[in-house]
């Protein structure tokens, strides 16, 4: 069975959701969402790739465009989103049982237990024929259902739950912790789906001389709003957290 393979499991009540804007730093970048876009050519699931509304070498607010994408959903009559990177891939079927998940239960689905690391020269390979991804050795794996960012698959009645994602965030880091934990508490504990995603390479978003002060600055401003949220225990809580980046009264 090939990686695209849906086992006969079709979920047409989902969008696909890629946040993007390129900010001009690393060419990878956009190189790899030229092979996400190819990888999902023909999905049951439409696919939408959504910036955040910034221009420029403005940081890239993710959940910007993950809200937006969230109204895009609302607008077409989806019952779930599927928050997937512009740097990921993943076997369909996999997704297809995440959406399922996200429908029977509230709660966050990460529909992978294994983040596989693809190199530079193997992602450079990948990207010319995608569909050898499953034969590429990563250089880590990030295993037993750890990760919790990445691609993300919700219902919109989960995302009402928690209010909206925090828009207080911004850049890199942090935004992965304190949503998994908005919906841990608003909606359950987090769900996986058995199975690997591969991670395509491009500068790395932590460490190195291409990152600029306002980059590490954002990083900074993420974790110490990331302890706020490791703070709040109730749903009322959170949603008062990811409504004040516009100032909104979530009930």
């Amino acid at each position: 069975m090939s990686e695209h393979a849906l086992n006969g499991t079709t979920t047409p009540t989902a969008v696909l959701v890629v946040p993007f804007r390129d900010r001009g730093h690393d060419p990878r970048r956009a190189a790899n969402l030229d092979a996400v876009r190819r990888w999902w050519d023909g999905a049951p699931w439409p696919l939408h790739v959504i910036d955040d509304g910034r221009t420029g070498d403005a940081q890239f607010n993710r959940s910007a465009a993950y809200n937006r994408g969230a109204e895009l959903a609302t607008a077409a009559g989806a019952e779930a989103i599927v928050y997937t990177e512009a740097d990921m891939l993943i076997p369909w079927d996999q997704v297809a049982g995440a959406v399922d998940r996200a429908l029977a239960e509230p709660g966050l689905v990460v529909p992978f237990t294994e983040y596989r690391y693809l190199s530079d020269t193997d992602s450079a390979r990948v990207r010319a024929d995608e569909h050898h991804v499953a034969a590429a050795v990563p250089e880590s794996v990030m295993g037993n259902a750890t990760s919790m960012g990445a691609i993300n698959v919700v219902s919109l009645a989960s995302l009402a739950a928690i209010g909206r994602w925090d828009e207080a965030f911004e850049g890199n880091w942090y935004d992965d912790n304190a949503m998994e934990r908005a919906f841990s508490i608003c909606c359950g504990p987090r769900r996986h789906i058995a199975g690997p995603a591969w991670h395509l390479f491009h500068l790395p978003g932590w460490a190195g001389d291409h990152l600029t002060d306002a980059d590490r600055s954002a990083t900074e401003a993420n974790q110490h709003r990331w302890e706020r949220y490791q703070a709040a225990t109730t749903p009322d809580q959170i949603r008062a957290l990811t409504g004040e980046a516009r100032g909104q009264q979530v009930p």
